[in-house]
């Protein structure tokens, strides 16, 4: 099978802190795999607004990002090409990948260990992994989630919230789906939740106090701000608050609220509040795959692609601001390789 000397990539050109400004296609160039390497011509890449904006003002903490700097995530595609000593793998394999710097790009070299053979290249697949991997292991192992609890779940209706709700469900919890229109919504009860709450609607402290007057169990929160502080005040005994992320403000100047410190919440009740990033827990991530996939091809799990399309690097950046504005429900994805640019016509 013949392949381009060069491709397209989407890299960080300077550090403004805007996406679009910040960013760049320029030209990559093919590289063989070597030993236990294959290449992937990537179909389908993730979107990662947030995380991408951070990167281009440098402010990930464990990433120091000097340009030009590959971006992207997570992406689909299919094997191209198999270098020496790789066995389970030929070319035409549909293979998911989850690493930075090989997202938005046409191709990519990667080590068979960081790889994970799906059956086939979707964008389903993208809104699983990552996201519903880390829906699981937030759950499970930072939020020690338990067949009874109630769960409530912020930005329900999101890549990563809608997953919450499902597997908490799964679990055999009672869950409170937390959104901000009437669409989502109604995807959610229609997806299994409880309770509902359009917090643009209804005061998500009043729901709380009068219908849970027990409190939280656990608490599921990427949003921050007033959801944050919500959350706090109503969780139960032993309640664990898992914070994955923080929308609200994440762009914004640090905010001093003129609160009692929080320990004063927390001690009475024995409860807790647990920062959950997932490149913190790489150990539990393989196992996690196998089960969030199993779960999806046996029918127990959807996975929410968000129907708005974007197509090619450039538009990138308009996913991102898509997400960013909060337009979305589920996973935002970009289509890289289209069917008539699919090599061969077994990796369309």
């Amino acid at each position: 099978m013949s392949h381009p000397a060069t491709y397209p990539k989407l890299v960080i050109q300077k550090l403004t802190g805007d996406f679009r400004s910040s960013t760049g296609v320029t030209t990559a160039t093919w590289q063989e795999p070597g030993r236990g390497q294959v290449v992937i011509r990537n179909r389908y890449a993730g979107c990662n607004a947030i995380f991408d904006k951070n990167l281009c003002r440098n402010s990930v903490r464990y990433v120091d990002v000097k340009p030009p700097f590959d971006m992207g995530i997570e992406s689909v595609g299919h094997v191209v090409a198999v270098g020496e000593g790789v066995t389970g793998l030929v070319e035409g394999d549909a293979i998911a990948t989850s690493k930075l710097g090989t997202g938005y790009r046409e191709y990519q070299l990667a080590d068979v260990s960081r790889v994970i053979k799906v059956r086939e290249a979707s964008p389903q697949i993208l809104a699983l992994i990552p996201s519903g991997i880390s829906a699981m292991v937030g759950l499970e192992r930072i939020g020690e989630v338990r067949s009874g609890d109630v769960v409530a779940v912020s930005a329900a209706a999101g890549g990563l919230g809608h997953f919450v709700v499902q597997l908490a469900k799964l679990a055999g919890c009672h869950v409170i789906a937390i959104t901000s229109d009437d669409a989502k919504a109604q995807a959610l009860r229609q997806l299994g939740a409880d309770r509902v709450v359009n917090h643009r609607q209804e005061n998500l402290a009043d729901v709380l106090s009068s219908e849970y007057p027990k409190g939280l169990d656990v608490a599921y929160d990427s949003v921050g701000g007033p959801i944050f502080d919500t959350f706090v005040d109503h969780l139960a005994m032993r309640g664990r608050l898992v914070v994955s992320g923080h929308t609200s403000d994440f762009d914004k100047e640090v905010e001093f609220v003129p609160h009692p410190r929080v320990y004063r919440k927390l001690y009475w009740k024995s409860a807790s509040i647990r920062g959950f990033q997932n490149q913190t827990f790489p150990e539990f991530f393989a196992e996690a795959a196998d089960r969030i996939l199993d779960l999806h091809y046996r029918g127990r799990l959807q996975a929410w692609v968000d129907p708005t399309p974007f197509t090619g690097l450039m538009q990138v950046a308009d996913a991102s601001e898509h997400l960013l504005a909060g337009r979305n429900q589920g996973k935002v994805v970009v289509a890289l390789a289209t069917k008539q640019h699919c090599i061969g016509r077994a990796l369309c």
